[in-house]
């Protein structure tokens, strides 16, 4: 498969397209390209069997391209631990050069690297590494938009992306971070959260929240 596929499989399996259809412009703005670019990539994928799309609804992974997917996802997970803990790269900073190398990463060097690593859990930026910790990962958690009100949650993971990352750390929210979702704005775009690290209180858009994945505590 060229990785450029690869890319596709892994930002569905990241959005949450192992359960739920992710709408082709959610997938576009995450590859800076545009969603026509998106929906012939798409058509191509349904036919090798990867993903099943619904029109105007979205795209969402089949079992075999689940599969695929976090093969790949670990192959990238384990790069980044190692640039990070062995080679000094900030967490912002980490995800191009791990893209480089997933793609020419065999299982067996894979493995070697995970030995070499200890059999990290969790890359940097909160994702389960081995595939059977990812599925329990993808389980457990939701969107920062689905978290209930007045329900204090942990932040588990954020999706992978250097201007995501940069938005997060200004606002003060990282991994393990307890937060509550006390009100939402959808005509501002605005979801107002309580940070009980700081004991301050948070706003942040929305629209961006959905790359922020939590889990209950």
């Amino acid at each position: 498969m060229s990785p450029t596929k690869e890319d596709y499989l892994k930002i569905l399996f990241e959005l949450g397209g192992r359960t739920e259809q992710v709408p082709n412009k959610e997938i576009a703005n995450r590859l800076n390209i545009s969603p026509p670019t998106v929906t012939e990539m798409m058509n191509s994928l349904v036919k090798s069997g990867w993903v099943v799309y619904t029109p105007y609804k979205g795209s969402k992974l089949t079992q075999e391209g689940t599969e695929y997917a976090k093969k790949m996802i670990r192959k990238h997970r384990l790069w980044e631990v190692f640039l990070v803990k062995h080679l000094g790269f900030s967490i912002n900073d980490v995800h191009s050069e791990a893209e480089l190398l997933e793609h020419t990463t065999s299982t067996v060097l894979a493995d070697k690297l995970e030995q070499y690593l200890d059999y990290p859990e969790h890359c940097p930026h909160g994702g389960a590494i081995s595939v059977d910790r990812m599925e329990e990962q993808e389980v457990r958690t939701i969107h920062l938009t689905e978290a209930e009100t007045g329900i204090t949650v942990r932040i588990s993971r954020i999706v992978d992306d250097e201007k995501l990352l940069h938005y997060f750390e200004n606002h003060n929210l990282g991994i393990g971070d307890r937060i509550t979702v006390k009100d939402r704005d959808s005509a501002l775009d605005l979801i107002t959260l309580h940070h009980s690290t700081s004991d301050k209180e948070i706003q942040i858009s929305q629209t961006v929240a959905q790359y922020l994945f939590v889990e209950h505590i």
